[in-house]
C-alpha cells in the first residue's frame, strides 16, 4: 500500500516529487506527499513464462528503435476511451481524469515507469522500452491485473459507484483498526502535521457537540472556559477544579492559535477512544457542572477532530490510491495493445514481403520451364526440317549417263548368255548400239 511520507509545506507546485510520487489533497490547511513504495512494480524478480518469453523477445527484436519508439506512444484520447468503456463509477472516472491532467502539467515521474509529456501523450522509460524482459513483464504480469482490479471493486447497485466515492463515504464511521492502518503508513512528519491542531477548526468541532448534547447555559459556559484554558487565553490557576493531568500530552502555541497533541500512538489511542461512542450514535443530554468535567467535555471533542481527520486522510489515500493503480493499469494496457498492434502490422509486411517473394520465385521457375519448352519445340521442328530438304535437280548429261549404266548392267545380267544390243536414244533420229 501506498505510503504518506511528507508534507508539502509551500505549495505542491514547489515541492521535488520524485518518482512514484504525488501530491494528498486532505484539505485547505494540509496537503501530503503520496509514495508508492518500488516493490509495487518489481519488473526484475517475478518469474516468468519461458516460452511466451521468448517468442516475446523474438516480436520485440522485430522492431526497429524508431517502429518501438512509435508503438511505445498512447495519447489521453486512447487512455480516457477505454477509461469510460471499462470503469462505470463516474467518480473513479473523474479521479483518473483529474490525475492524468495533473500529471500532464506537472510533468512528475508518478507512474514510473510510465512517462506523461506535456502533450498528454502517455509512454515509457527509455529503459523500460529497451529491455524486452522488463517490457514483458510491465504488459503480462502487472498490465493483467486490471480487469481483476476493476472487478474486485465494491460498487452499488444503484448508482454504480464504488464505495470509496458513494455519497455515504463522508460521514465518519467507526474506524475499529484502520486508524491505526493509516497511522503506521505516516512518517514521523506527517504525524506531527496531523496533530497540529487549529484552534479554530477545534472551535467548530466543539460548537457543534454543544448544541448535538444540548448542553445548558451554565454546562456550556463550562466547557467553552475549559476550551480557553486550552488555547491559553484564560489563566488556568484561577479556574477552581481545574485538573492540570487532564490537559498533560497537550501544548498550545497562542501567537499561531494551535494545538500540539502528543504524538504517541498510545496517547491517541487514549483520545480516540473518548471519541468512538460519539459515531455509534444516539443523542442524549450532557453536563459539565465543574471545570474538570469541561475539561473532559473538550478532550472528547479533540478526539473528535482528531477522528474526523484521521478519517478524512485514510478515506482520500484509498482513493487516490485506487485512483492511481487504475490510471497506471490502463496505461499499460493501452501500450500493450499498441505494442501488439505495431507487431502484426510488421508481421503483416514482413509476411506479405515473404510472399510476394515466393510469387516471384514461382513465376521465375515457370518461365524457365515454358523457355525450355519452346526451345525443345523449336529444336525439333529445325531437325525435321533438316530431314525432309529435297535432293538437288539432275542435269541433262548427268541424266542420261545414269541410264546408260543402267542398260548396261541390265544387258550383262545372267551368265552364259550372248550378248544381246540394246539401242539407246541419241541425239537427232540416228541410234547407236551397245554390245
Amino acid at each position: 500500500m501506498a505510503r504518506l511520507v511528507a508534507v508539502c509545506r509551500d505549495g505542491e507546485e514547489e515541492f521535488p516529487f520524485e518518482r512514484r510520487q504525488i501530491p494528498l489533497y486532505i484539505d485547505d490547511t494540509l496537503t501530503m506527499v503520496m509514495e508508492f513504495p518500488d516493490n509495487v512494480l518489481n519488473l526484475d524478480g517475478h518469474q516468468n513464462n519461458g516460452a511466451q518469453l521468448k517468442q516475446f523477445i523474438q516480436r520485440h527484436s522485430m522492431l526497429k528503435q524508431q517502429d518501438l519508439s512509435i508503438a511505445m506512444m498512447v495519447t489521453s484520447r486512447e487512455v480516457l476511451s477505454a477509461l469510460s468503456q471499462l470503469v462505470p463509477c463516474v467518480g473513479c472516472r473523474r479521479s483518473v481524469e483529474r490525475l492524468f491532467s495533473q500529471l500532464v502539467e506537472s510533468g512528475n515521474p508518478a507512474l514510473e515507469p510510465l512517462t506523461v509529456g506535456p502533450k498528454g501523450v502517455l509512454s515509457v522509460t527509455r529503459s523500460c522500452m529497451t529491455d524486452a524482459k522488463k517490457l514483458y513483464t510491465l504488459f503480462y504480469v502487472h498490465g493483467s491485473k486490471l480487469n481483476d482490479m476493476i472487478d474486485a471493486i465494491p460498487k452499488s447497485k444503484k448508482n454504480k459507484r464504488c464505495q470509496l466515492h458513494s455519497l455515504d463515504t463522508h460521514k465518519p464511521k467507526p474506524l475499529g483498526g484502520c486508524w491505526m492502518d493509516v497511522w503506521e503508513l505516516m512518517s514521523q512528519e506527517c504525524r506531527d502535521e496531523v496533530v497540529l491542531i487549529d484552534s479554530s477548526c477545534l472551535l467548530e468541532t466543539l460548537e457543534t457537540y454543544l448544541r448535538k448534547h444540548r448542553f445548558c447555559t451554565d454546562c456550556k459556559n463550562k466547557v467553552l472556559r475549559a476550551y480557553n484554558i486550552l488555547i491559553g487565553e484564560l489563566d488556568c490557576s484561577k479556574e477552581k477544579g481545574y485538573c492540570a493531568a487532564l490537559y498533560e500530552g497537550l501544548r498550545c502555541c497562542p501567537h499561531e492559535r494551535h494545538i500540539h497533541v502528543c504524538c504517541e500512538t498510545d496517547f491517541i489511542a487514549h483520545l480516540l477512544g473518548r471519541a468512538e461512542p460519539e459515531f455509534a450514535g444516539g443523542r442524549r443530554e450532557r453536563h459539565a457542572k465543574t471545570i474538570d468535567i469541561a475539561q473532559e467535555e473538550v478532550l472528547t471533542c479533540l478526539g473528535i477532530h482528531l477522528y474526523e481527520r484521521l478519517h478524512r486522510i485514510w478515506q482520500k489515500l484509498r482513493a487516490e490510491e485506487q485512483t492511481w493503480q487504475m490510471l497506471f493499469y490502463l496505461g499499460v494496457d493501452a501500450l500493450r495493445k499498441s505494442f501488439e498492434m505495431t507487431v502484426e502490422k510488421v508481421q503483416g509486411i514482413s509476411r506479405l514481403e515473404q510472399l510476394c517473394e515466393e510469387f516471384s520465385e514461382e513465376e521465375r521457375v515457370r518461365e524457365l520451364k515454358q523457355e525450355k519448352k519452346r526451345q525443345k519445340r523449336k529444336n525439333r521442328r529445325k531437325n525435321k526440317c533438316v530431314c525432309d530438304i529435297p535432293t538437288p535437280l539432275q542435269t541433262a548429261d548427268e541424266k542420261e549417263v545414269n541410264q546408260e549404266k543402267v542398260v548396261f548392267f541390265a544387258g550383262r545380267g545372267r551368265k552364259g548368255e550372248k550378248d544381246s544390243f540394246i539401242a539407246l536414244p541419241g541425239k537427232g533420229d540416228h541410234s547407236r548400239l551397245m554390245p
